[in-house]
């Protein structure tokens, strides 16, 4: 019997602090999954981040215009090139699932998907190339900067397209 109080006395001075501790847990379970809600409900498309990022160029009249020639060929070239190859690549999978796959029709468009995303860099990058003829060298040195480190995974993947 002596064994059994002396227990259950252990048990009652841990109760207290158990909850207290499966309460904290609970709540800063909590505020990490609402902080992870919050962040991808505020987060700014690629495209807005790129618009931010050219106003923290400071560019002038001139620059902004290229800036923005730029954006827009990111836009519309992207989409394109989206568009254009989504039939391609599901053409790809249906081919792939037949019972014996053409290895040259599967050839043949990837072919040609590889080739819409090869137009698309290189009028990218023909359009970042005027913009960067616009620039001072003290805003080329500060593009190189930011493109090297770029602050998120979005960032990264556009920098990429432009410079592989």
């Amino acid at each position: 019997m002596t064994i059994l109080a002396g227990t259950g006395a252990k048990a009652g001075r841990r109760g207290p602090w158990l909850w207290i501790a499966l309460a904290l847990s609970l709540t800063l379970n909590l505020c990490f999954f609402a902080g992870i809600a919050w962040m991808h409900l505020h987060a700014l498309p690629p495209i807005m981040r790129m618009q931010r990022f050219g106003e923290s160029l400071n560019l002038d009249g001139t620059q902004r215009q290229a800036y923005e020639q730029f954006l827009r060929t990111i836009r519309l070239r992207g989409r394109f090139v989206r568009e254009s190859n989504q039939p391609l690549i599901d053409n790809i999978w249906s081919e792939i699932a037949k019972p014996t796959p053409d290895a040259s029709t599967i050839a043949k468009l990837s072919d040609q998907v590889t080739g819409n995303r090869e137009a698309f860099q290189r009028e990218v990058s023909t359009a970042l190339d005027t913009f960067i003829k616009t620039l001072t060298p003290e805003q080329r040195a500060e593009l190189a900067a930011k493109a090297q480190a770029p602050p998120d995974e979005a960032a990264r993947r556009l920098f990429q397209m432009v410079v592989p």
